[in-house]
């Protein structure tokens, strides 16, 4: 009996171990055949590229602008650089966490005209640098069609500021839509200004009333352009054109105005400078008409000059 029970024992244990080594294996092929866990990595990538302006002057500040996505599960770094002409210009070593965009900007100025390859990455724009060259310039706020024409009141002026197109703006010329009503005119005169931005004169000289041509009210004569000739003047800020009629009667000056576009820049005024006064216009044109809105009210005044711009 004791022999027969050792046999029993030990055949157990053995059908015991071959279960327990079956099960060894298939839990060591399962996790063979499972897929093996995911690595977290950086995935980064230039994914725009952007050159302002696209055509400059030699020596002129040019923006590059490039935006770098990490569009990976883990932060990374990244050396953006920059390439001109296939030769490294500046670089900049960026740390990116994961699923984050960052911009990187570089400022470059080219001496040289040419035309210039800029690259970051696989990503490439085209930078022209050009001669400077003048060019004619005409700012204007109308759209050359006028409604009426109105006066500026006892001892007023008409008032309208501009900016420059750049800081080499050199105004020669002043363009006004106008005409005189009335008689009586001849001999007299009116004075135009131009004041900076702080109203103060930059030039002034005197005209000839009778320059404007003479309108009549029956029929209705439009205004029309004339042209002042000024001493070339250089403005690199915002400036002001100040027409002073220092007329004593109701009659005389009238200047265009044009009711299509909405008011930002047209004003009356009155007195010479320094002691100039911006007035209402509700104190001069009263009553219930279209020109006592003063969103309406755009004086047909322009400037023109010229400027210097990169050429082709």
């Amino acid at each position: 009996m004791p022999v027969l029970k050792d046999m029993q024992f030990i055949k157990r244990r053995t059908e015991l171990r071959s279960v327990a080594f079956v099960a060894i294996i298939f839990i060591t092929l399962l996790y063979a055949c499972a897929a093996p866990p995911e690595k977290a990595a950086a995935n980064i990538e230039v994914t725009s590229l952007e050159v302002t302006p696209a055509k400059a002057a030699p020596g002129q500040e040019v923006t590059v602008t490039a935006r770098i996505a990490n569009t990976g599960n883990m932060i990374g770094n990244y050396n953006a650089v920059l390439l001109i002409n296939g030769e490294q210009a500046d670089s900049k070593l960026m740390t990116i966490p994961e699923n984050v965009t960052k911009t990187a900007t570089f400022t470059i100025s080219l001496d040289k005209p040419g035309t210039y390859s800029i690259k970051l990455d696989t990503l490439s724009k085209v930078l022209k640098v050009s001669a400077m060259i003048e060019k004619e310039v005409e700012l204007k706020y109308d759209t050359g069609n006028s409604k009426d024409a109105l006066w500026a009141g006892t001892d007023g002026g008409f008032l309208i500021d501009f900016t420059p197109p750049g800081q080499s703006f050199k105004i020669k010329k002043i363009r006004i839509c106008g005409g005189i009503y009335g008689v009586g005119w001849e001999g007299k005169s009116f004075e135009l200004y131009i004041l900076d931005k702080d109203r103060n004169t930059i030039l002034s000289d005197t005209y000839a009333v009778d320059k404007f041509p003479v309108r009549g009210a029956f029929p209705y004569q439009p205004p029309v352009w004339v042209d002042f000739d000024i001493p070339p003047t250089a403005v690199v800020d915002k400036f002001y054109v100040y027409l002073f009629t220092n007329m004593k009667r109701h009659y005389g000056i009238q200047i265009g105005v044009d009711d299509s576009i909405v008011n930002a820049h047209s004003s009356l005024a009155a007195g010479k400078p320094p002691a100039i006064t911006v007035t209402q216009l509700s104190y001069v044109y009263t009553g219930n008409f279209w020109y006592s809105d003063d969103s309406k009210v755009n004086w047909m005044i322009r400037v023109v000059g010229t400027t210097l711009v990169p050429g082709d």
